[in-house]
């Protein structure tokens, strides 16, 4: 097992790459044909990556998938392919069209999820691609700190978030995670990209009840299902609010559920403020919430 692993970390950790490329335009699809034959390779081995039956199958697609993932973002024109039949791979483009993120996951036979991401910079003559290194498990002061690609909270992404603040970009980052058998995490993170053009995780502008945290995590019963989204009707960040299923367990988040309510995020002179969503405004979107 601890070789397999080895493997996958060696590989990724040789992920990110940077080459020219030949300069073509939007609509040559001269190069169609090559991107959907790795994708067919994709879609074979990210099934095995769910469904192998056994640990060294489901490892070995893992490694050989980015291998071929990172081979196939090599062809130009490969950012505007949609990769539509990787249906166990998040593949998510942010509004400004800068950049687009692959992430995936691997179950272990212990029942905790391993996970795996790059970011693909939307150039048109060039590869700029950054692996992300789940380090979930490793990272210190997760609430507070600054992260870079290589100390990513793994998660699977599932919705980004452009605004500008000061002429600079952020993306809020909407991630869901396994914890383990018991527990489910989702995760909302910023990712920013420094002077260097590297991207990095975490800055503190949520402010939790004038506590200002990097990154707000949240877990909870691994059969509840939990609304955290960025919503456009109230221009907000929502989110359900969980609670314990009895009072005596407060802490032991395997038994926290939704108890019904919404919180939300407003972006404010640089920060996104908590406050409680009163019924009204859930009234007023209530179906247009249900659909999230």
């Amino acid at each position: 097992m601890k070789s397999y692993l080895y493997f996958i970390f060696l590989l990724i950790s040789t992920f990110s790459s940077f080459g020219q490329r030949v300069k073509v335009s939007k609509s040559d699809s001269t190069y169609i044909d090559s991107i959907r034959n790795y994708e067919y390779q994709l879609e074979g081995l990210s099934y095995n990556i769910i469904n192998g039956s056994d640990k060294v199958e489901r490892i070995t697609s893992c490694y050989y998938f980015i291998e071929t993932l990172k081979t196939a973002l090599q062809i130009p024109n490969s950012f505007d392919y949609d990769f539509d039949l990787l249906k166990t791979v998040s593949s998510i483009t942010s509004e400004d069209d800068k950049f687009r993120v692959f992430t995936w996951n691997l179950l272990l036979d212990s029942g905790k999820y391993m996970y795996f991401g790059a970011i693909q910079m939307n150039n048109p003559d060039s590869l700029e691609l950054y692996g992300l290194y789940d380090s979930s498990d490793y990272n210190r002061n997760v609430i507070y700190g600054q992260f870079d690609n290589r100390h990513w909270m793994g998660g699977l992404i599932y919705q980004i978030h452009h605004y500008r603040w000061k002429k600079k970009d952020y993306y809020i980052t909407f991630g869901w995670d396994g914890q383990d058998a018991k527990t489910n995490r989702k995760v909302i993170d910023v990712l920013w990209f420094d002077n260097e053009g590297k991207p990095n995780f975490g800055e503190e502008i949520f402010d939790f009840d004038g506590d200002l945290q990097s990154r707000i995590i949240f877990d909870f019963n691994d059969r509840a299902a939990m609304l955290c989204r960025y919503d456009d009707h109230e221009e907000a960040i929502v989110f359900a609010n969980l609670v314990p299923i009895n009072p005596m367990m407060k802490g032991v988040y395997q038994n926290y559920v939704p108890d019904g309510t919404y919180d939300y995020l407003r972006f404010e002179k640089g920060v996104w403020r908590r406050y409680k969503m009163v019924f009204d405004d859930r009234r007023k979107h209530g179906a247009d919430l249900r659909k999230l």
